[in-house]
C-alpha cells in the first residue's frame, strides 16, 4: 500500500515538473515570437545629399526591419558583419549575409529587409539621382587614383554606374595630380590632408570618421599632412 502511494506521489510530482518545464519553454517561444512580430521598422538616415547624389546609412538592431520602399540603382558598402532576410519587388529572396567591407550593387526597385542576426547591421547606400552630372573634359578613369597609386589603394567595385576605391594613405604619403569622375568621399578614419585641384587650388582639410563630402571631376592631388593614416572610400559616379 505504501509502495502504491509512493508511486502515485512520484508520478504526480514528475508530471508537474514536466508541465512546469513545458510552460517555461512555451513562455520563451512566445516571448521570442512577440519580439519578432513587434519588431520596430526604421528608415535610412541621410548622411549626404546634393543635386546629383544621395548617401544613406542604414542601422538595424537585431529583429529590426527596414520598411518596404522604392530604391534607385545603388551601391552598398557593409559597415559591419550581418545577416538579413531580404524582400525584393514583393518576393522573399531568403537570407543574405555580408561581411564588413563587402560591396554589392542593386538595381532599382522596391525592397525591404529584416535583421535576423544577433548584432547590429549597418551599411551605406550610395545613390545617383537623375540629374545630369557636371561636365569635365578630362574625365579619365584610366588615370584615377587606383591607377596612379596602386600601392595605397584597391578597387572594390566597378560596373557601368559606379566605381568604388578604398584608399589607405600613410602619414606623409601623397597622391600625384590625376583625373577622376564626379565622386563622393566617405571617411573611414580621421585624417588631415593638403588637397589641390585645378579648380580650387591648395587647401588644408580635416575629416572625422563618417564624414562625407563631394568632389566634381577634373584634376586633383593630395598629401597626408596629419599624424595618422588617412583611410577613405572614393565612390565615382559614371
Amino acid at each position: 500500500m505504501k509502495t502504491s502511494i509512493y508511486f502515485v506521489t512520484s508520478l504526480i510530482a514528475f508530471t508537474l515538473l514536466l508541465f512546469a518545464c513545458g510552460s517555461k519553454d512555451q513562455g520563451k517561444d512566445q516571448k521570442a515570437e512577440e519580439s519578432i512580430t513587434s519588431a520596430r521598422e526604421v528608415s535610412p538616415k541621410v548622411v549626404f545629399d546634393n543635386d546629383y547624389v544621395k548617401v544613406l546609412k542604414v542601422t538595424l538592431a537585431p529583429a529590426e526591419s527596414l520598411q518596404a520602399h522604392e530604391g534607385e540603382k545603388r551601391l552598398i558598402y557593409s559597415l559591419s558583419d550581418y545577416s538579413i532576410d531580404w524582400v525584393e519587388r514583393g518576393k522573399n529572396e531568403g537570407t543574405r549575409s555580408w561581411k564588413k567591407g563587402n560591396v554589392h550593387f542593386h538595381e532599382a526597385g522596391s525592397h525591404a529587409a529584416r535583421n535576423i542576426g544577433e548584432s547590429t547591421a549597418e551599411w551605406l547606400v550610395f545613390v545617383r539621382k537623375g540629374t545630369k552630372l557636371p561636365d569635365c573634359p578630362e574625365q579619365f578613369l584610366e588615370k584615377d587614383v587606383h591607377v596612379v597609386t596602386p600601392e595605397v589603394s584597391r578597387q572594390l567595385f566597378d560596373n557601368d554606374h559606379f566605381r568604388m576605391t578604398e584608399v589607405n594613405l600613410p602619414q606623409g604619403g601623397s597622391i600625384p595630380m590625376h583625373s577622376g569622375l564626379n565622386r563622393v568621399i566617405y571617411s573611414l578614419s580621421g585624417y588631415q590632408i593638403l588637397y589641390e585641384s585645378d579648380k580650387e587650388g591648395k587647401v588644408e582639410r580635416s575629416f572625422k570618421p563618417g564624414d562625407v563630402h563631394w568632389h566634381g571631376a577634373c584634376q586633383h592631388a593630395l598629401e597626408n599632412t596629419g599624424k595618422t593614416e588617412a583611410r577613405f572610400l572614393v565612390v565615382s559616379y559614371k
